[in-house]
């Protein structure tokens, strides 16, 4: 019987996993396109940053809503429908014609992304048992990783394939339908246990205050984090194409850095249930800046080098600040994702609007040092509170 149950939660937990890698993969194109909308639409830096941050906003709006409603029900439709937007518009990308429709479908997927990821992070709590919950959200941080490292290729594979043209939509679409139906069919329902069945504005503003007090620490390491790896993301496929670089070396150069961050969750959430997230998450974020400043000053291998580590580093963290937050508050647990995964990723993308600024005036290679310093920021607040949270 024991056996039962334990395969039976880990294939859930595999398939919440692929899901992930499925909503990411698709989640994580516009870093690769954009140098090709800027060229195409004539646009600036700053206006290419605001794409990101208009993605961003929709999770800071979006995500703590999904994550309040997904605590009250026990169907897993965000599990579902979030993937397919996220690839419906994520795929319509490059066949943007104006700016306009480059924000519409930049908005499309990021609706769909920010319905996913609350009931994603927050439903891991509910089908592992507590003492695996950081090796466990590692696992699912995994999957959402393989596919945004995969996501340049995957992209420009797409691209090549079908060229500009509404068959890239409909031919990303056919794997998404599959994998979200192969959610529902082994995550029918959630074991979540909560009395309430309605949603009521007052008692959300309540939740969302009262779970933000207790994780505010970990908020703030995870918004800083984020901001870091979406920056260098975004900014460093814009320099290399400034250098000369084409889509496919973008392409092969996100997926080398990124790589090695597949597997360092799986790391992290190990040795968070071994010493504790506290000590883990203090070493990922002073010690990641070490690598990434001196790989925005280097060249070549050497700062692809540099760039793999440090943001091996920072990805590492995902699953520990992740169940950190959770422990904090067991009782809402999609809002607490919505907060460290979501709200976090969302301001860490509205962020990269004014560092395109920052880029028009100073350079990429001025914004990118800035940007590896971000992990030290919310340390000193993270030291003083976290005994109080």
């Amino acid at each position: 019987m024991k056996k039962r149950k334990f395969i039976k939660e880990n294939f859930k937990l595999l398939v919440m996993a692929l899901s992930h890698f499925t909503n990411d993969v698709h989640g994580s194109f516009l870093p690769t396109f954009v140098p090709l909308i800027v060229e195409s639409l004539g646009i600036t830096y700053a206006q290419a940053g605001l794409l990101k941050s208009i993605s961003g906003g929709m999770h800071v709006v979006i995500q703590p809503l999904a994550g309040y409603i997904s605590d009250l029900f026990s169907r897993p439709y965000a599990l579902i429908a979030g993937p397919l937007l996220t690839a419906l518009g994520a795929s319509m990308l490059p066949l943007s014609p104006t700016y306009g429709l480059a924000i519409l479908f930049v908005g499309l997927q990021s609706m769909g992304s920010a319905i996913y990821h609350p009931l994603g992070h927050g439903g891991v709590g509910h089908i592992v048992p507590p003492g695996k919950l950081a090796s466990s959200l590692a696992i699912f941080a995994v999957g959402g990783i393989l596919g945004s490292t995969v996501s340049s290729l995957y992209a420009i594979s797409l691209y090549e394939l079908f060229g500009p043209s509404v068959l890239m939509p409909l031919g990303a679409m056919v794997p998404v339908a599959f994998v979200s139906y192969l959610t529902w069919k082994a995550i029918p329902k959630l074991a979540i246990n909560n009395s309430k069945n309605k949603p009521s504005p007052m008692d959300f503003i309540k939740t969302m205050a009262k779970t933000l007090k207790k994780i505010f620490p970990i908020w703030g390491v995870s918004i800083s984090r984020d901001t870091t790896i979406q920056g260098i993301r975004f900014f460093l496929p814009l320099l290399i194409a400034a250098k000369g670089g084409s889509l496919v070396d973008i392409g092969t150069i996100l997926f080398i850095i990124s790589i090695i961050g597949t597997l360092s969750p799986m790391i992290g959430g190990k040795l968070a249930d071994e010493l504790g997230e506290k000590k883990v998450i203090a070493a990922g974020m002073t010690l990641a800046p070490l690598f990434l400043l001196p790989g925005a000053f280097s060249q070549g291998f050497l700062s692809i080098s540099l760039y793999m580590i440090g943001i091996a580093l920072l990805q590492a963290l995902l699953p520990v600040t992740g169940a950190a937050a959770q422990k904090k508050a067991p009782e809402s647990r999609s809002v607490v994702a919505s907060l460290v995964t979501g709200v976090a990723f969302g301001l860490g993308g509205v962020l990269i609007a004014p560092l395109g600024v920052i880029a028009d005036s100073l350079g990429l290679e001025t914004t990118l040092s800035f940007i590896a310093l971000l992990p030290w920021f919310p340390m000193p607040l993270f030291f003083l509170r976290w005994k109080n949270i």
